[in-house]
This record gives C-alpha cells, structure tokens and sequence, in this order.
C-alpha cells in the first residue's frame, strides 16, 4: 500500500508498507526528469502504474506533466492508500568505516578489502583503480553488511 510520497529535484520517492511480512516500510526513488533519457522513461512508467493503481487520471501527455515535478507529486500524492503489488530483490551493501588522523570516512559500494601490514586495500564496485589508506594514518576500521529491499517493479493488485 502507498504510504507517501516526495520529491528530491527530479526523482519522486514513495513510501509503501507492506500488508503482510516484510519490514515496516520499503522506499522506492525513480528519476522523472529530462524526457527520452532511459532513467526517465522507466520512472514515467512506474509513476503511471501506481497512478493506474490508486485510480487517478493523468490528463495530456505524461512526460510533459513530469516536467513539472510538484504537478507529477501532486497526482502521486492523491495514490497514498492505494494498493500495489511490487516485485522485490534483495540487495546486499558493504561499507567501511575509517577512522584515520583526518576524521571518520565511510566508504559505500565496497567488493572487497584487504589489510596489509603497511595499508588496507579496497576495490569498489564500478572498477577503477584500488583504493589505498596508508596503515600509518589509520586509527581502526570497521566493515558493515547493509541489506535492504529495492523494489524492481510496481504492478497492479491481482483482481479476485
């Protein structure tokens, strides 16, 4: 069930609570803004679904009305109540804290690590080179496994 709904720039951000199971609120962000980019065109898509969902017209072209994020919000906002089924993944996120002479550092998006006797190592997702924190300014660090839900797709309820 959509529980709310915002907007950050040009993504909209809605807030679904799940009728049985689950956590107590899954949070789902689509990109509305620039028309023909893929982002947009997907996040149109899913905006229109949940528009479908909660009974409310879109009136004219909808990528013309999600130009203007606070007219796009508005319809959103009239959809909090309304029931949709979403398609979840499980994602899996490491982090690592560092703590160093500097000031604390967390660092997302990390594949791998490895310490060294003079440095730690770390390979991030998206490729590039190796991160290296020299050993000498490094105080501790701490690793974190974060686990969330991203919602691939919104569809309407099954009809009984």
């Amino acid at each position: 069930m959509v529980t709310a709904a915002d907007a950050e720039l040009a993504t909209l951000v809605v807030r679904y609570a799940p009728q049985r199971g689950g956590p107590a609120e899954i949070e789902d962000r689509f990109f509305i803004g620039r028309p023909g980019d893929v982002a947009a065109v997907y996040g149109v898509g899913r905006w229109l679904r949940i528009l479908r969902a909660g009974r409310v017209h879109v009136p004219g072209d909808p990528y013309e009305v999600c130009r203007d994020t606070d007219r796009a919000l508005a319809l959103l906002r009239r959809c909090i109540g309304a029931s949709v089924q979403l398609v979840l993944a499980r994602r899996l996120e490491r982090t690592i804290t560092l703590w160093t002479d500097s000031g604390v550092e967390r660092i997302g998006a990390v594949i791998d690590f490895v310490e060294g006797t003079d440095s730690l190592l770390i390979r991030r997702r998206g490729g590039g080179a190796l991160m290296y924190v020299p050993r000498d300014s490094l105080i501790r660090f701490e690793s974190a496994l974060l686990e969330r839900l991203e919602v691939i797709s919104v569809e309407l309820p099954p009809r009984c």
